[in-house]
């Protein structure tokens, strides 16, 4: 098992991505409540703080913390400009898009 988690792929291991993931979950969970999640001022305010985490907190440590706040509030960013365009796409398992008719 230990040698599994141990696997790359680029310059990440398994057990990089996994933390990467947990930190980036319990991290979105908090942090919506205070500044929201979704929105071009919380990625902006995700990405902010991923570099002053980085420059603060140094080692491993700190690039899993600070990875897992740049990619949150990349996701940020990239819902807030793309928006409902996402959620339309694979709607339906019948591979029909909806149509509203006015």
């Amino acid at each position: 098992m230990t040698q599994l988690l141990q696997t790359k792929a680029g310059d990440l291991t398994i057990m990089d991505a996994v933390l990467i993931a947990g930190a980036k979950s319990i991290s979105e969970r908090i942090l919506t409540n205070f500044i929201g999640n979704g929105t071009l001022m919380s990625g902006a305010m995700k990405i902010a703080g991923a570099i002053g985490l980085v420059s603060g907190v140094k080692g491993k440590t700190g690039k899993i913390l600070g990875t897992a706040l740049m990619v949150d509030g990349g996701e940020d960013l990239v819902t807030s400009v793309l928006g409902g365009a996402i959620t339309s796409i694979g709607q339906g398992s019948s591979g029909q898009a909806s149509v509203s008719v006015m």
